[in-house]
């Protein structure tokens, strides 16, 4: 690691007098200043909310197995191609900020490679895509690679560091967690990209592990939560939990059959009043539906059951596409009326 030892990065060091300095940074009252790029749009409830602004850091949070890097995959995606994923997220980088790293501290290769095949999945390209695993190496040289990184390489706009944790020697060093947020603020102004950054949740509440938790969500632009939901394990929950601009309501997203992570319709909360589905009011249709899907498949698996839902709409006239497919195999969950075992989904009352 002695190249590291030598490395020289842009910004390091203050080389001006205290005078100048302020006088650099002091601010005009008068000036207009144009309002910085997103890197991504999140669109729910009617509204677009504009997230991960370049010159800014956020943060995602999450219990152990929440499903925060799938969600990251498809942040990446978006953001790699500027196109759409999880059907709520459009990437939105200017042409000349197009690059995007990705830095992961604590999965084997096979794993991490597995992971950013998931982005090529759902991207166009990878052109402007580098990954990198960082397991091996101690947080201080991690640190110091990641900076190299970002200070040598051309057009960045967005940067992910799925572990934050993993940059410190100690998460709850105040003094280390001051000083890794304080690189996370210099090399946001410095390179006018956005960063990305996930840390786990405590075990016994919903707030960020550690000083470092608390330093990122007071300095961060943007924190989102993912959560699994209570009743249906196969979903998780986007949340807004801190946002400098116009927050974004609540999205869901599964993971399906190809081991992607695809967007989905929120579930219902346990004890409120299943809402009819679209397209379907009285329930003996529901039954129909149904009885028709499970009578010669009993125990379907997921894709083989909301094909069957299609196929069985197109027998009684009606179209349905995939997402309305699999959003009547949520709604029925959420009854009661289909649940999962050891071998598939069942219906609970079918009569055939």
């Amino acid at each position: 690691m002695k190249e590291l030892n030598n490395m020289k990065t842009e910004g390091t060091k203050l080389e001006f007098d205290p005078a100048e300095i302020l006088r650099s940074v002091e601010v005009d009252p008068y000036a207009e200043i144009d309002k910085p790029p997103t890197g991504i749009e999140i669109h729910t409830g009617g509204k677009i909310a504009p997230s991960f602004t370049l010159g800014n850091f956020s943060m995602v949070i999450g219990k152990a197995k929440s499903k925060k890097t799938f969600l990251l995959t498809g942040l990446a995606a978006a953001v790699v191609s500027n196109s759409w994923a999880l059907d709520r997220i459009k990437g939105t980088l200017p042409d000349n900020k197009r690059g995007v790293l990705y830095f992961d501290t604590e999965q084997s290769e096979y794993h991490l490679n597995r992971t950013i095949k998931r982005v090529l999945s759902q991207s166009v390209t990878l052109e402007n895509f580098k990954a990198f695993g960082l397991r091996k190496f101690k947080p201080a040289e991690r640190v110091k690679l990641i900076e190299f990184a970002l200070y040598n390489t051309d057009n960045i706009g967005l940067v992910f560091i799925d572990g934050l944790r993993d940059l410190l020697s100690s998460i709850n060093d105040e003094e280390q967690a001051t000083a890794i947020t304080s690189d996370l603020l210099r090399w946001t102004a410095e390179l006018n990209i956005h960063i990305v950054v996930v840390l786990h949740q405590n075990k016994g509440d919903m707030n960020a592990r550690g000083h470092v938790g608390s330093e990122a969500l007071n300095k961060g632009e943007t924190t989102l939560s993912v959560t699994i939901d209570d009743f249906d394990k196969d979903i998780s929950i986007v949340s807004c939990e801190f946002c400098r601009d116009l927050p974004f309501d609540n999205f869901a997203f599964r993971i399906n059959e190809q081991g992607l992570p695809e967007g989905c319709e929120l579930p219902e909360k346990a004890g409120a009043k299943p809402t009819t589905h679209p397209d379907l009011t009285p329930n003996d249709k529901h039954f129909l539906i149904l009885n028709t899907v499970f009578k010669n498949n009993p125990n379907p698996k997921y894709r083989e059951l909301w094909q069957a839902v299609k196929l069985a709409f197109a027998e009684q006239g009606l179209r349905f596409g995939e997402n309305k497919a699999k959003d009547f195999v949520t709604y029925q969950i959420n009854k009661g009326w289909i649940s999962k075992n050891g071998l598939g989904y069942k219906y609970e009352r079918a009569i055939f």
